[in-house]
């Protein structure tokens, strides 16, 4: 979802791991900012912003996000105060940025150059339906053909097709910012539950909030905190509005004496494999480790996921560019093999 904003994944993320860098080798947060935007002078203006937010007084987080930071992100960043990982999880989330630039660049070149011969093939179906369609109905009513096989499928390729393929793109596309629009209107709890039941997408959902919620409760029960103490961190109004209805569901469970995993087994937005973590973390007492473990294997399973999604995107976009281009071919041939016919 964050992943299509109009971020700049590379520049924010080089941000700051330089950040976690700078922070590491002794200089404070507002020192640190201000540095890189003396190195970085297309950017000055907005880190001087973030200066001056972090001057009245809000968090690092509320911060990135006023100055454009993807919410997600900001969220890691949030908590970083309370589990004590600051400067690390700063490098995690610059480093997180910079591998989705790459993602980004990736599914860029794959569309790249389909969407350019798709776009060309489009403009030929438009020319020939404006400048052939005209010539050929000519031809067909001096040979007195109106109305034979040739002549009505040159005019449904022609004619038809362009119309019905322009009339499909447009409503796909109104239909998915009527969708979105509408779910932003949503709580973040239904959001996410939407998009977690929506075929194809919901892999990549439960892979993304599996990971943001186990990378945070991991951390924060490595810090020393109780279950409950987090549940109430995450419940409180300047949370994440994810992790406020994360909290939201699962406090009454712990507050009737059910443990974290019966919660969690009843949550279909996350992972089937987090409630057995869960359970295999309980078991041996090592609950916080075995999160953050999971937390790099959702990672690792999101860049997996995102590589075979490539794979199969390109050839499918070229299968549908081929079959406009042959019936290109046969709008153009057919009329003129069934003229020759009727000689």
């Amino acid at each position: 979802m964050a992943f299509f904003q109009r971020v700049n994944w590379k520049d924010d993320g080089d941000f700051l791991v330089r950040i976690a860098s700078l922070l590491n080798k002794g200089f404070s947060l507002e020192a640190s900012i201000s540095y890189l935007s003396i190195t970085s002078p297309k950017n000055h203006d907005r880190y001087e912003n973030i200066i001056a937010s972090l001057a009245l007084g809000n968090s690092f987080a509320y911060s990135l996000q006023q100055n454009g930071f993807p919410e997600f992100i900001c969220s890691q960043l949030h908590y970083a105060s309370n589990h004590g990982y600051f400067a690390q999880t700063i490098h995690e989330t610059g480093i997180h940025m910079t591998k989705k630039a790459e993602e980004k660049n990736a599914l860029k070149k794959t569309f790249q150059y389909p969407l350019v011969l798709f776009s060309t093939v489009i403009i030929v179906f438009f020319l020939l339906r404006i400048f052939l369609l005209p010539k050929f109905e000519l031809l067909f009513s001096q040979l007195s053909s109106n109305g034979s096989l040739g002549t009505n499928f040159t005019y449904f390729l022609l004619e038809k097709v362009p119309i019905l393929l322009g009339i499909f793109l447009l409503s796909l596309f109104l239909f998915i910012s009527v969708l979105i629009k509408k779910q932003n209107k949503k709580a973040a709890y239904d959001r996410a539950y939407f998009y977690c039941r929506v075929p194809f997408i919901k892999q990549f959902s439960r892979i993304h909030y599996s990971q943001n919620f186990s990378r945070e409760i991991g951390y924060l029960l490595k810090s020393g905190l109780s279950i409950s103490h987090i549940m109430q961190l995450f419940a409180s109004k300047d949370s994440p509005a994810f992790f406020q209805s994360i909290a939201k569901q699962i406090l009454p469970m712990l507050e009737q004496g059910l443990p974290l995993t019966k919660a969690l087994e009843k949550m279909p937005i996350f992972e089937k494999e987090l409630y057995y973590i869960a359970i295999h973390g309980e078991k041996n007492g090592n609950l916080a480790e075995e999160f953050l473990f999971y937390y790099q294997l959702c990672h690792q399973k999101a860049l997996q996921k995102t590589e075979k999604l490539f794979s199969f995107i390109q050839p499918i976009v070229f299968m549908i560019i081929g079959v406009l281009i042959i019936s290109i071919y046969l709008s153009i041939l057919y009329p003129m093999f069934s003229m020759v016919n009727q000689i």
